[in-house]
């Protein structure tokens, strides 16, 4: 029999604040974009926020701040405003820190299209050790913490990354491409998809959601993840840990020699998936030109 987690109680309370957070985000959308009743904002280009965010930003960091009032929290949105570190900037590894993503692929939730989720990860000692992502429109559970020996679950049940994908050719790799527009980027971004494909690539998807693609990942649904850009260390944190609890890798797309993602601010890129499958897609990719502000 497995022994607790030494991190139990941070993953119970990542999860009761994930429910509690998905039953916000539940209530203001139905079917359709015209049902969904959260109010909309620009921060910027295409990236956008809502009031559902927001609330349910503060009622995750309440209930965080009352069990572990000393601890750090990282919530995108907070973030946004009062900036915790620099761009490029590592994490501090003397404190216990919390990354947050109210509703990661708000795009998605506008849209009431059902990749979106919560993410919750918590950090000691510079490292990702809990990992919680919830789907409120699937009520798909997945959680995992570092010591437990139960590994990754999807709403109680052990999974695992897809290890039978070694190469671009047996991969379904999902890939964002994210909220820059620029030219160069964009141009970038396409030939990148144009290479996978060229080489052979058995999938390709676009889900609009760091957490649920690094959930899926977990599971073995998709192959392998890759984004150049991603938003923010609350859009990776809590899947560093589902996908590694899980048998795979995280490593940083900057690099195509395979060197593990280390838990910056600002904005990032990653590969997740088998350690071979990611190796592969990262020869194909090549190294990114296009550099991160």
């Amino acid at each position: 029999m497995s022994s607790p987690s030494p991190y139990q109680a941070q993953l119970d309370l990542a999860k009761s604040a994930a429910l509690k957070a998905g039953e916000i985000i539940a209530s203001y959308s139905s079917v359709g974009r015209s049902s969904n009743s959260a109010r909309v904002d620009v921060k910027s280009g295409v990236d956008l926020v809502t009031e559902a965010d927001t609330r349910v930003e503060k009622v995750v960091i309440s209930m965080i701040r009352d069990a572990y009032p000393n601890d750090v929290i990282v919530g995108e949105e907070d973030q946004a405003v009062t900036p915790l570190g620099r761009p490029g900037e590592e994490f501090p590894s003397d404190r216990n820190i919390w990354c947050i993503d109210p509703i990661d692929g708000t795009t998605n939730f506008v849209h009431s299209y059902p990749f979106c989720a919560v993410s919750i990860g918590y950090m000691s000692e510079g490292e990702p050790r809990v990992g919680v992502v919830y789907n409120p429109f699937t009520e798909s559970m997945y959680e995992a913490a570092q010591g437990s020996g139960l590994g990754t679950l999807l709403n109680g049940k052990p999974v695992r990354v897809d290890g039978m994908a070694t190469s671009v050719q047996d991969c379904l790799l999902v890939n964002n491409v994210g909220h820059i527009r620029s030219v160069d980027f964009v141009d970038e971004s396409t030939q990148r998809i144009n290479r996978w494909l060229r080489a052979g690539l058995r999938g390709y998807r676009s889900s609009g959601s760091a957490a649920q693609n690094m959930a899926h990942v977990a599971t073995g649904q998709v192959s392998c993840y890759y984004e150049h850009g991603f938003g923010g260390p609350w859009d990776v944190c809590a899947g560093i840990v589902l996908v590694k609890e899980a048998g795979g890798v995280v490593f940083d797309a900057r690099h195509v020699e395979g060197v593990d993602l280390k838990m910056n601010f600002g904005k990032g890129s990653v590969c997740a998936g088998s350690r071979k499958v990611c190796e592969d897609v990262l020869r194909v990719a090549g190294e990114p030109q296009f550099k991160l502000s």
